[in-house]
């Protein structure tokens, strides 16, 4: 037999799943045939290291080698997306959606008009009530509450831009110098 037909049959020779005749005829062509038998010893030594189970210990110092390197990486930034590029395209889409529907959505889109158009008739009918209203419950002082909460409104957002500055501000002297704790 010619090695073709062989060298199928190594690797069940290796693993001990031939018949006996069949394992004294790979044996014999092994004797005489020098490619059959370097590849049955390179299955054998396959074999073994499959079958003998090894522990990779990491080097003593290598949890030191890597946090010094990671140190001497640069710090990672926060990705940043342009939101107001992102608000005013979502604007931009919108209204040419909505355009899009009232000038081809023909009696679909004369009613939402008329319903959009009741909904606003209606809210400004709530907040001419309301109107009438605080001004019997504040009387002669409804302008004076009404200037107050403008300046609380006011003051809320003068207190809330100055929260914002200040984390600006202590992020930003921080940042420099969480960097330089080693040189690399």
């Amino acid at each position: 037999m010619r090695c073709s037909s062989f060298e199928p049959l190594l690797d069940a020779y290796v693993d001990g799943e031939l018949t006996p005749v069949r394992r004294a005829r790979i044996a014999a062509h092994v004797e005489e045939c020098a490619e059959c038998a370097a590849l049955l010893a390179e299955l054998r030594v396959i074999d073994g290291l499959l079958l003998a189970p090894r522990q990779l210990e990491p080097a003593p110092n290598f949890t030191f080698k890597v946090m010094a390197e990671a140190r001497c990486l640069p710090a990672p930034r926060a990705h940043r997306s342009q939101h107001f590029a992102v608000l005013g395209t979502y604007v931009v889409f919108a209204w040419v959606a909505i355009g899009a529907f009232l000038a081809f959505g023909g009696a679909a889109a004369r009613a939402m008009l008329a319903t959009i158009g009741g909904g606003f008739a209606r809210a400004a009918a709530a907040f001419a009530a309301l109107a009438g209203t605080t001004g019997h419950l504040f009387g002669s002082q409804t302008y004076d509450v009404t200037a107050a909460m403008g300046v609380l409104i006011a003051v809320d957002l003068v207190f809330a831009a100055l929260v914002v500055a200040l984390y600006a501000l202590l992020r930003a002297r921080r940042a420099p110098v969480a960097g330089s704790t080693e040189p690399c």
